[in-house]
C-alpha cells in the first residue's frame, strides 16, 4: 500500500508539472485513489474471509479490478465526461498499481482477462519467488495448487510488520514522494 499511495503522489505532481494543473489536495488525493482503486475488491475478501486475506487460499482480492482490460470502459467514460487530463491520469494509476501487483509479492493478475483465465506474473518462478523469468503464467488449476503448496498465510506480517527487501522498497518509494511533494509546496 505505500508504494501505491507514493505513486499516486508522484504521478499527481507529474501530471500537474505536465499539463500546467496547480497541485492541491484534491488532486494528489485523486492520485492515490486511482493507484488504490485496483485494491477496492480487497474489501470484498476480508469480509467474505472474516477479516483474512491471501495465505494458502485466495478469495475475491484480485478478481475483477484487477484485470487490465476491464479498466478500458472505465477510462473512455472519463473520457467522456471529464477530458483527457482524467482518463490519463485514472488509467496511468490503475496501470500502475497491476504492474506492482504483476512484479514482487502475489501471484500476478489476468493480464488478458477476458480473454484467457491465465494469471501473468513478471520476473517469478512457478512458485511464485522473484528470478529473472521475464514472465511465469498459472492456469486456474495450476494458480489454486500453487498457492495452496506455497501461499504464505502470514505474508501481511512477514513482509509489512517487520523489515523485509518488499516493506522497505514500499516505504522508500512513499517517503520520496512526500519528500517531492514537501520540496514542490515548499517552493
Amino acid at each position: 500500500m505505500f508504494l501505491d499511495i507514493g505513486v499516486g503522489i508522484i504521478l499527481s505532481v507529474i501530471f500537474s508539472r505536465w499539463f500546467g494543473v496547480e497541485l492541491t489536495g484534491w488532486l494528489v488525493a485523486a492520485g492515490i485513489i486511482f493507484a488504490l482503486l485496483p485494491d477496492a475488491d480487497v474489501f470484498v475478501e476480508l469480509w467474505q474471509r472474516r477479516g483474512k486475506l491471501g495465505g494458502k487460499i485466495q478469495g475475491f482480492h484480485r478478481t475483477f479490478t484487477h484485470y487490465p482490460l476491464m479498466y478500458l470502459p472505465l477510462v473512455l467514460a472519463v473520457f467522456i465526461m471529464a477530458g483527457g487530463f482524467w482518463a490519463l491520469f485514472l488509467g496511468l494509476g490503475a496501470l500502475a498499481h497491476l504492474l506492482h501487483d504483476s512484479v514482487g509479492t502475489g501471484w500476478g493478475i489476468k493480464w488478458l482477462w477476458p480473454f484467457s483465465k491465465k494469471r501473468y506474473k513478471f520476473f517469478a518462478d512457478k512458485d511464485g519467488s522473484v528470478s529473472a523469468n521475464l514472465i511465469v503464467s498459472w492456469t486456474p488449476a495450476e494458480w489454486k495448487k500453487a498457492v495452496f503448496q506455497y501461499g504464505d498465510p502470514d505474508w501481511f506480517k512477514h513482509y509489512y510488520l517487520r523489515p523485509s527487501p518488499v516493506f522497505i522498497v514500499e516505504f522508500l518509494v512513499f517517503v520520496l514522494a512526500m519528500t517531492i511533494l514537501l520540496v514542490i509546496k515548499s517552493t
